[in-house]
């Protein structure tokens, strides 16, 4: 799947910062930056998504690029002055950051997502196992009832919610998604249920929550074992009555929507420590779906490896040669699909053009190969092609030293954890960093397919 282009014009480094914040929150982006001088020829070489001008460069008439690109200005002041004139050069919206951070992600979100229409590959099922699960999805997507989705992290669980939803009455529908782990009560209050004008500090103006944009659709809950108790029990109440209250609000407002939940815990353990509710589960886990790890159907490991490199190379990588296979299936796989997906994004860009549209062993690229001394990864790539050892790359190449800081701090965030016992106040004050900080690293943790031990007391 190709990155949406943002495309951000005379912006000064602070403001620039100030963007990729809230883009880093936003899925399959990159952002572009030029001066107003070379916009004419960046727009032709980026053909970016969305344009972002500096509030107090916006000069011009925007009206007719509107037509063909949305275009949105940024800056540091939320003066009212600056958004009538944005407005008045035909800009659809006027952002003042870091205020207005949550607003401009979710308007990004609504431009850069997929189209109701857009066709969902279906799962890639070559083992019994993924075979008779196709076959249950197709069963249950045409019911309004809920779905409780579990199995590792990584697994797939949200391509199978994307599924239950494409084959389902709602497909045209909205497809709405929260991850419950990646924020805080109030904040994720606030997201699920709406919030009216002046109900927190900060909130200039009243806003629907994701229950009600998915009206009609569909409403992903990933990780809902991650949700405060206490607001579990106003979830509860939305499933029930099927009405949501924005926060700070007066009056209900009546949601149709099918929820479809997601857990990679153990669900008895769960319950037994009280971190989901009794009545939740039950009215959650109408139709429970669990998915195996990609250990054990090693006989999707390559169709979905293929399947990952025609989509990320746009068809243009094909195949995978007999030493870049080997390596596929000899692996555990503990970041499952998601692993999988990580791995041949690397193999695109590391792939050797001379192969032609096949990818060779040499640009299958492990976790594990990342801290290995440079050199190590090409002998035995070389080694399992049978090719002469005076074919190795220069000693000198340059190692991808930030994805190897990323790896071996997560594992000592891993180990910490688990030292732990999964406690993350104890954790955070062993690391150093403040718990908000442990949160935001497990729920990347947990976006890249790692196990994050369970939280204790």
């Amino acid at each position: 799947m190709s990155r949406a282009t943002i495309l951000l014009v005379d912006a000064q480094p602070a403001l620039r910062e100030a963007v990729v914040r809230v883009l880093a929150t936003i899925p399959r982006v990159r952002l572009e930056s030029c001066q107003s001088d070379a916009f004419a020829a960046a727009l032709e070489t980026h053909r970016p998504r969305v344009v972002l001008v500096a509030s107090g460069d916006a000069q011009g008439d925007w009206n007719a690029l509107g037509e063909q690109v949305p275009v949105a200005a940024v800056g540091s002041d939320a003066a009212h002055e600056d958004e009538i004139r944005a407005f008045r050069q035909g800009l659809a919206a006027h952002f003042a950051l870091p205020s207005m951070a949550d607003a401009m992600g979710e308007w990004l979100r609504t431009i850069v997502k997929p189209s109701p229409g857009i066709v969902i590959p279906r799962m890639v099922a070559q083992s019994v196992s993924m075979q008779l699960l196709d076959a249950f999805v197709s069963r249950i997507a045409a019911s309004p009832a809920t779905v409780f989705v579990t199995g590792e992290s990584g697994v797939g669980k949200e391509v199978l919610a994307r599924q239950v939803h494409a084959r389902s009455p709602r497909a045209h529908g909205p497809f709405e998604a929260v991850n419950c782990a990646a924020l805080p009560e109030t904040m994720l209050e606030a997201l699920l249920f709406g919030h009216a004008k002046g109900a927190f500090t900060g909130a200039l103006e009243a806003r629907a929550g994701k229950f009600a944009q998915a009206h009609g659709g569909t409403l992903l809950l990933d990780e809902v074992t991650e949700i405060p108790v206490n607001l579990q029990a106003k979830l509860l109440r939305v499933l029930q009555e099927r009405e949501v209250e924005p926060l700070g609000g007066r009056q209900a407002r009546r949601v149709d929507v099918r929820v479809i939940a997601t857990s990679n815990r153990d669900l008895r353990e769960a319950l037994a420590e009280g971190v989901l509710r009794d009545d939740l589960y039950y009215r959650l886990n109408v139709f429970p779906v669990w998915i195996p790890p990609l250990r054990e159907r090693p006989e999707d490991i390559v169709p979905l490896a293929r399947a990952l490199l025609r989509r990320l190379s746009s068809n243009v990588l094909t195949d995978l040669d007999a030493s870049a296979q080997k390596r596929l299936v000899e692996h555990d796989w503990p970041g499952n699909v998601r692993e999988l997906a990580n791995v041949m994004e690397r193999a695109v860009t590391l792939h050797d053009t001379e192969r032609g549209s096949v990818i060779g062993g040499e640009a299958i690229w492990l976790d594990l190969d990342m801290l290995m001394p440079w050199g190590t990864h090409e002998r035995q790539a070389l080694d399992a092609t049978d090719q002469d050892s005076s074919d190795l790359v220069d000693e000198n190449s340059t190692p991808m030293l930030e994805q190897t800081l990323q790896t071996q701090e997560s594992r000592v965030i891993l180990n910490v954890l688990r030292e732990s016992g999964g406690r993350r106040k104890e954790a955070a004050e062993r690391l150093g960093i403040s718990p908000r900080t442990l949160r935001y690293k497990i729920a990347r943790l947990r976006e890249s397919g790692f196990a994050v031990p369970s939280a204790g007391n």
